[in-house]
């Protein structure tokens, strides 16, 4: 595949959006949504415009609530910010399953990681249906322990764990990101719907052991459906989001299927949305630091190479800790992870969250 879109978020986005007020509630742990000073930055006023190189098979409102006549409906919100010292990452991700087109249970997975200390805890239920809600007519997921909810201008995130809780409010700026150019792709045989939101703006705050820590970060969401076999799908995938400093956000989907056939790409967005789509160098060539999962017996790499000759860029992501498995419906990674490296001959740093599911036992 060669050079198909390209898009980047500029550094400045990342703070432009937030009123000094905004920002002053947010070090005071007040979960207020910041104020734009222009509706330029919202994200569904640049969707007016389609972004260049894409060519949309998804639509990022129309389809934010449920999607019928598919067994898997995954909404997905990751964040990352400093906060009192510490630098701190929450994932809250919710699967609806359903069987002959009828929602029979919602898959529940929390984690809050905190890089500085090491601290990490997790929660992953598997709710009946009767026990959660999930609407057709409006993005609204909630479980007993876990809600996402709202609009991409008004979006709420919470959730509660083991002497832990997550309160967010979030708001989308920028573009979206269209997986593989469309926002639709073939993955493992399965017919994959995907887009992501890289940049949301985010204030709230997360609670560890009776400590608040306000947020005033970004964070990631992403919505994905698909019709698959319940349980683990056939083969297994690595998944990233990697945001860097130099502005990019990229997403990564690397996969192996069952007869060891590779299939590893990128998606990469500029700053004026364009997006740009290009192989990458298999993952398995340059995974290792191996942790072994004493519940569930799979074997987890912790440290991977990300090559992409056409972009010119390098990079190394180390997850952080090892241990961050989520064991609900089918055992998987999700996990906090640090990046390092090159883009065309500068040094960039940044974040990213690794999804690892499928076949990964040792």
């Amino acid at each position: 595949m060669n050079n198909i879109q390209r898009r980047r978020i500029v550094c400045a986005l990342a703070v432009a959006p937030f009123s000094m007020p905004a920002l002053q509630a947010a070090a005071q742990g007040v979960a207020k949504m910041p104020s734009l000073h222009t509706g330029r930055l919202l994200l569904t006023s640049n969707l007016k415009t389609p972004p260049v190189g894409a060519t949309l098979a998804v639509d990022i409102v129309g389809d934010l609530p449920h999607k019928s006549g598919y067994t898997i409906n995954s909404w997905f919100v990751i964040g990352h910010f400093e906060s009192r010292g510490h630098t701190l990452n929450y994932l809250v991700h919710l699967l609806a399953i359903s069987i002959k087109r009828v929602i029979v249970a919602v898959d529940s997975a929390v984690s809050i990681t905190d890089e500085t200390t090491g601290w990490y805890g997790v929660q992953h239920n598997v709710y009946p249906i009767f026990r959660a809600s999930v609407s057709s007519d409006q993005m609204l997921i909630k479980t007993p322990n876990s809600e996402v909810s709202g609009t991409l201008d008004d979006m709420r995130v919470r959730a509660q764990i083991k002497n832990a809780s997550i309160d967010v409010n979030l708001i989308a700026t920028g573009y979206p990101l269209y997986n593989k150019g469309t926002g639709r792709f073939d993955l493992l045989g399965m017919d994959v719907h995907q887009y992501s939101i890289p940049t949301l703006q985010t204030v709230g705050h997360v609670i560890i052991d009776g400590r608040k820590f306000p947020a005033a970060g970004e964070s990631w969401f992403d919505r994905q459906w698909q019709s698959q076999p319940l349980g683990p799908p056939k083969g297994r995938w690595t998944w990233m989001d990697l945001n860097l400093s130099n502005g990019w956000r990229i997403s990564l989907w690397d996969a192996v299927a069952e007869d060891g056939k590779l299939l590893a790409w990128v998606t990469m967005i500029d700053g004026d949305g364009t997006h740009t789509v290009i192989d990458m160098v298999p993952l398995i060539e340059d995974a290792s630091d191996f942790w072994l999962s004493t519940s569930t017996r799979c074997r987890y790499p912790t440290r991977w190479r990300v090559l992409v000759p056409g972009l010119d860029m390098q990079l190394e992501v180390v997850a952080m800790p090892q241990e961050q498995e989520v064991n609900g419906l089918s055992a998987r990674y999700e996990g906090a992870a640090s990046v390092t490296g090159w883009v065309r001959g500068g040094k960039v740093s940044g974040y990213t969250y690794v999804e690892m599911v499928g076949d990964w036992s040792a």
